[in-house]
């Protein structure tokens, strides 16, 4: 679906992202993590074409996005950014309407089919009995639904994330986390997030991309590569992984600020 090909990525003279090559496939949920400033977010801009590489190819559907327009990309990539704003009183449902610009010409209507699209992403967010309810009203996980409909509207095969659960209390973010991956399932949406809980990617991610200083570090299944060594080397962090081989999943505890870690995690890895 995406292959981005030796990336080089610049806020003016600053080099940000250096020399970064992946390749997504259709129906895969892969995040992409690392510490604060190592090109997350600069990595997601530019696949959605918000920002330019300086260096480098990205292919979606095997066509170079730098031949492609906004809206041409926006009809197979939908895009939420950390931090969605909307008017003070828009409705539910018409903002959620502006998922479909992208499919419409400037003098075009609210049709019949925009309507049924409305409602099919409105149902498939649990958005039911929201439509008149104004977004400002709404609580965060609620709010979080809606953008997330909003992108649906686009019917696009591809969702970008950039940390979807930012700012939401426990409760909504494994609410949001569970939408997505029942969207990435029953959907068969190619799901791209930006996310800082490890946790959570372990969790939800067939692969995970790590980076650090815009260098890629590591990339593949979670299982794999997210060691308690490589943590210790991306974040600085000393924790412990417990493995669940009939699951195929870690779970990752914290133990503290990287010393010589001196306790020992009171579980053992299986």
């Amino acid at each position: 679906m995406i292959e981005a090909k030796n990336l080089k990525i610049s806020y003016e003279e600053r080099v940000v992202v250096k020399d970064f090559s992946f390749n997504i496939e259709e129906g895969e949920m892969v995040s992409i993590i690392g510490p604060n400033g190592s090109g997350k977010s600069t990595i997601l801009k530019t696949i959605s074409k918000l920002l330019k590489q300086q260096e480098g190819l990205i292919y979606l559907e095997k066509e170079d996005i730098s031949h492609m327009n906004i809206k041409n990309i926006a009809k197979k990539m939908s895009t939420l950014s950390q931090h969605n704003k909307s008017p003070e009183d828009i409705e539910v449902k018409d903002l959620i309407y502006y998922g479909r610009l992208p499919h419409k010409k400037w003098y075009e209507r609210k049709t019949k089919e925009d309507e049924e699209i409305i409602n099919w992403a409105i149902s498939q967010t649990s958005l039911n009995g929201y439509e008149e309810k104004k977004v400002s009203e709404l609580s965060g996980g609620e709010r979080q639904r809606v953008w997330i409909a909003m992108a649906l509207a686009q019917k696009p095969k591809i969702l970008l994330l950039d940390e979807p659960t930012t700012y939401l209390d426990i409760c909504h973010q494994l609410e949001v986390m569970e939408l997505i991956k029942s969207l990435n399932k029953e959907l068969g949406l190619t799901v791209i997030m930006v996310l800082h809980d490890l946790g959570q990617a372990a969790k939800y991610s067939h692969r995970v991309v790590v980076i650090k200083d815009g260098n890629l570090v590591a990339k593949g299944s979670p299982y794999d590569i997210l060691t308690e060594e490589l943590i210790k080397e991306v974040y600085k962090v000393e924790v412990c992984i417990r493995k669940d081989i009939l699951k195929g999943e870690i779970i990752i505890h914290p133990l503290g600020v990287c010393k010589s870690c001196e306790k020992r995690c009171q579980y053992e890895a299986i």
